[in-house]
């Protein structure tokens, strides 16, 4: 069986929660190296990896054929384009990258290298999730009518993290929303219509920590909405159609056991 040699790019949360676990167990990947300064935390989980401090030192390694791109959300595009340059396959943790014409270059780039470029949005697999996609395809609900998904939290303080400064690419819509809308383009294609609400609620916010998105689809609705004030959360999922409806609590279960 050929293996493919790969080399992650980061080792904060997504890194080393989301993807090294998961190239590691994969029989066809093997994690070459990572660029990451936790160094020690790197030789601990992945003893076969190396842990390198500058990025060139994967687009240069010709036994790298895929690159792993896990780390803040305005260094996605700069550093997808010098991989999909050095005639790497490319992943990047999601969003994709902070402005669509980011998005359109890398895409022809990768046209033009005949290179695989693709985004990790891992909330696709989420249990319910799933659940919800098969009792929609199945026809149980009917026509559904209004389909709505939450991401709640109650995070009274604002944190020093980049996530929360005011930054290119920070906040709760780039952070949350990208997975909510992911779900519902999977789901459901492109909207016809989109109308959006995002702001700062909390005190001493400098991003955006509350969004409420609505989706047309003819006359299917379509709610998104996250909030950072929301002590006792609402339905994760509520989904009403001609036949039925489905409700469903809490956050998947598959986070925490990562």
């Amino acid at each position: 069986m050929k293996q493919i040699q790969v080399g992650l790019i980061g080792y904060g949360l997504a890194g080393a929660t989301f993807h090294a676990p998961i190239i590691a167990a994969v029989p066809s990947l093997v994690l070459r190296r990572v660029v990451s300064s936790r160094t020690a935390e790197v030789a601990r989980d992945h003893p076969g990896a190396e842990a390198v401090s500058d990025a060139e030192a994967l687009f240069a390694d010709p036994q790298i054929e895929l690159v792993v791109i896990a780390t803040p959300n305005p260094t996605h595009h700069p550093l997808a384009r010098r991989a999909l340059e050095a005639g790497k396959h490319v992943i990047v943790e999601k969003p994709f990258v902070v402005h669509l014409a980011e998005a359109d270059e890398l895409l022809r780039l990768a046209a033009e290298q005949g290179r695989v470029l693709s985004v990790y949005h891992n909330r696709r697999w989420d249990g319910d999730f799933q659940t919800v996609k098969q009792l929609i395809g199945s026809g149980i609900l009917g026509r559904v009518a209004t389909y709505e998904s939450r991401f709640d939290r109650y995070r009274p303080q604002v944190r020093d993290r980049w996530r929360e400064r005011d930054e290119p690419g920070s906040g709760a819509l780039y952070d949350l929303g990208s997975h909510l809308i992911d779900q519902a383009l999977h789901l459901f294609g492109l909207p016809e219509t989109v109308l959006a609400d995002v702001g700062a609620q909390r005190t001493g916010a400098q991003t955006d920590d509350y969004f409420h998105l609505l989706l047309g689809y003819g006359e299917l609705r379509v709610i998104l909405h996250s909030g950072a004030l929301v002590r006792q959360p609402a339905f994760r999922f509520a989904i009403h159609g001609d036949r039925g409806s489905f409700l469903k609590r809490g956050l998947d279960p598959q986070e925490e056991q990562l």
